[in-house]
């Protein structure tokens, strides 16, 4: 009798439940550390790539999941620092005094790493396509058949040629051994 109640109950489903879970549960995932964070440091300069920027704020923004990080405001000297970045690409950007800048490539952040940026800040040329130091690219000339009026001259052709044809075969007969 007492085997039958110890079977049924409540404590030992719940200890056969947790026991089984153990056993499916890989406990390395649990006890594994967290990914390691990397760092960005480096130094932001004026036009002259000398003069430091006083004040500027760095900014990157992961590709991948959008998160941003952002530097404690340059000192004197134009230093920053970024801390706590997660381990992948990123885009870079910088808001000084004088205005925002944004680069044209992508940074990579390895975690447990501390990487070296030095920017200097000059401002570009801005074209009709809004992209820095780019000329607008030159239209590509289309053939003339590929127009709509090409296209429209190419189908009366085609059809005075057609309307020609048949009339031209509508005046002979054929040559039938039926017909007299």
């Amino acid at each position: 009798m007492l085997r039958k109640r110890f079977y049924h109950s409540p404590l030992f489903v719940g200890i056969t439940i947790v026991s089984f879970m153990f056993l499916l549960l890989p406990l390395e995932s649990l006890a594994r550390p967290a990914a390691p964070s990397g760092a960005i440091v480096g130094f932001v300069y004026g036009s002259d790539m000398k003069t430091p920027v006083q004040n500027a704020v760095v900014k990157i923004r992961n590709v991948d999941d959008g998160k941003e990080y952002v530097s404690t405001p340059t000192d004197a000297t134009g230093a920053y620092k970024i801390d706590q970045v997660k381990e992948g690409k990123y885009i870079l950007g910088v808001s000084a005094p004088n205005g925002d800048y944004n680069f044209q490539y992508v940074l990579m952040v390895k975690g447990g790493d501390i990487g070296k940026l030095s920017l200097a800040l000059k401002t570009g040329e801005v074209t009709s396509l809004g992209q820095e130091g780019q000329k607008a690219p030159e239209t590509e000339k289309v053939s003339f058949f590929r127009t709509p009026v090409g296209v429209a001259v190419l189908m009366v052709a085609t059809t005075v040629a057609l309307y020609g044809t048949f009339k031209l075969l509508e005046g002979k007969e054929e040559a039938s051994p039926s017909k007299k």
